[in-house]
């Protein structure tokens, strides 16, 4: 093998280690959306849920989350739990990437055209009927 063949494959496995195996997209600063909010995975009681972290949401089991027509919303997915998780707004066809790792996080942008509410919900098989769904509640002002 040539000097050229080796650095190249050697330049592949670094950006590979360093960028993760799949492609991300440029980070986005909080000011670029309308609407931000974080959950987090817990058991709470013996049942599986999503849990707010800061602003209105903090603290609040399975939260109603809040959003108008139109608005540029971040969901961040925090694994609390060490358990395979992921989100999901089916209707509005978003869907986040599985965490699978305690304190392993994802990120979730989409944007509302319409008026309704929409069930949100871990995917992972028996997590939804274990309690972890909420609504997405989007109406005018």
């Amino acid at each position: 093998m040539n000097i050229f063949r080796i650095s190249f494959l050697l330049l592949a496995v670094l950006a590979l280690v360093a960028g993760g195996c799949t492609p991300q997209p440029p980070a986005k600063a909080q000011a670029d959306f309308d609407v931000v909010f974080t959950l987090t995975t817990a058991m709470d009681t013996g049942r599986m849920t999503f849990v707010g972290v800061g602003g209105e949401i903090d603290g609040v089991t399975n939260p109603d989350l809040m959003a108008q027509p139109g608005d540029t919303v971040q969901i961040t997915l925090i694994n609390g739990d060490g358990m395979p998780h992921d989100f999901a707004i089916p209707d509005l066809g978003a869907h986040t990437t599985l965490v699978t790792a305690k304190g392993q996080t994802t990120d979730l942008v989409f944007e509302i055209s319409e008026v309704g509410e929409f069930a949100y919900y871990c995917t992972v098989s028996g997590h939804r009927q274990a309690g972890m769904e909420g609504k997405l509640i989007v109406q005018y002002p």
